[in-house]
């Protein structure tokens, strides 16, 4: 009797994880890959320390991290685990901070699970003389 209800339990438990597993698959098959949450990209010849902390829409902080970015390099930031699979609009606050001197805020809606925030450090738009030490804007994952 014991092992009967030990191997139906045993039988559920592994079916449990073979729907769990076909729907994440599914979900990525049907959907592709999901961006990260955001992209830090260093434009400049010289190396910079940023602190990046993103907080949801209830201000809770999600993401509190420094990045040691080289001359010319980039770091992205995968979401939250949930976030990945839930398909619900969300505003998040960013608030960038390079060399421990420049701090910028931002808040920025992501609708969906393809758009993400990119961040550039010494973005200079073409045409424009102007550099802009921190530069964010939101956009789609090819």
């Amino acid at each position: 009797m014991a092992n009967n209800i030990r191997t139906k339990f045993m039988i559920l438990g592994f079916l449990l994880i073979v729907s769990l597993f076909v729907y994440a698959s599914f979900n990525f098959i049907l959907k592709g890959p999901t961006a990260p949450l955001f992209v830090i990209n260093n434009l400049d010849v010289n190396g910079h320390e940023v602190t990046v902390e993103v907080s949801d829409q209830n201000k809770k902080l999600i993401v509190n991290e420094t990045y040691n970015l080289e001359p010319e390099g980039d770091v992205s930031q995968s979401r939250p685990f949930i976030s990945r699979y839930y398909q619900e609009k969300k505003e998040y606050t960013f608030k960038v901070t390079m060399d421990k001197q420049i701090t910028k805020t931002v808040k920025a809606e992501i609708p969906d699970r393809h758009t993400f925030v990119y961040i550039y450090l010494y973005y200079n738009e073409y045409g424009s003389p102007e550099i802009i030490p921190v530069f964010m804007v939101t956009t789609e994952y090819c």
